[in-house]
This record gives structure tokens, sequence and C-alpha cells, in this order.
């Protein structure tokens, strides 16, 4: 999984530190972004294997970045996993339904997380590589 790149996008500088450490000790790589244009420039130009998105963003709504990113061509296959302290039902099935894979709220359990990121990747890699 080292070059399995995983793109992190949160303003909060304490989940993305504990996002960095969860993902590099299961053997993933990390960028990370604090911003919604950060977010969109590394994916169009690093390609990574999945998005770990948060709504909540300074410069723009977790919802539009995943819409872009769903309709630029190298990202629009990437997995999205939108991690959120909104959880009432309606955001969920918003964020689905706008291009999401997988919703998670805040708090979030690491090791449930790292699961959800596996079946994912699993997921992708089985449908890409029959």
């Amino acid at each position: 999984m080292a070059n399995t790149v995983i793109l992190c996008v949160d303003d909060d500088p304490t989940i993305l530190e504990l996002l960095t450490f969860v993902l590099e000790e299961a053997g993933f790589s990390v960028l990370l972004a604090r911003t919604g244009l950060d977010a969109l420039a590394l994916a169009y130009s690093q390609k990574p294997a999945l998005i770990l998105l948060d709504l909540v963003l300074p410069d723009m709504p977790g919802e539009e970045v995943c819409q872009r990113l769903r309709l630029h061509s190298p990202t629009a296959k990437s997995p999205i996993i939108m991690l959120s302290v909104k959880d009432e039902e309606a955001d969920k099935v918003m964020g689905l339904e706008i291009g999401a894979d997988d919703y998670v709220t805040k708090p979030f359990s690491p090791r449930i997380l790292l699961a959800r990121i596996n079946a994912l990747l699993r997921d992708r890699d089985f449908t890409n590589n029959p």
C-alpha cells in the first residue's frame, strides 16, 4: 500500500494529524489539503487512489469540491469518503447523491475508517482488474 496515495481534505489540523498518523501506520502515502481549491489542485495533479473530504471548508463547501472532482476526467472515478460533523440523514443522503462513495461522521473510529477505505479500494481494484 506504500504506493497507494490518499488525499485528506480538512481545515482542522488535528484531524489531518490524526488521519496522517492512522493512514501512514497502515502503509498509505498521504497528501494533505486544508481548502477546497488546494484539494482540487492536488487531486488533479496527483490523482490519489482515494479522497477523504470534509464538508466544511473555509473557501468552498465540500459538496462543491465533490461535484468538481466527479466532473474532471482523472478524478471522476476516484472513491470519495465524506467526513463530517453533519450527521443528519438528509446530509448523508445528499453527500451520497452528489457523488460520495461513503459518508463517515465525526468523531469516527480510525479502525472503522480504515476498513471502509480498504473496502472501497478493494472494490475499485476488483472492478478495474477483473
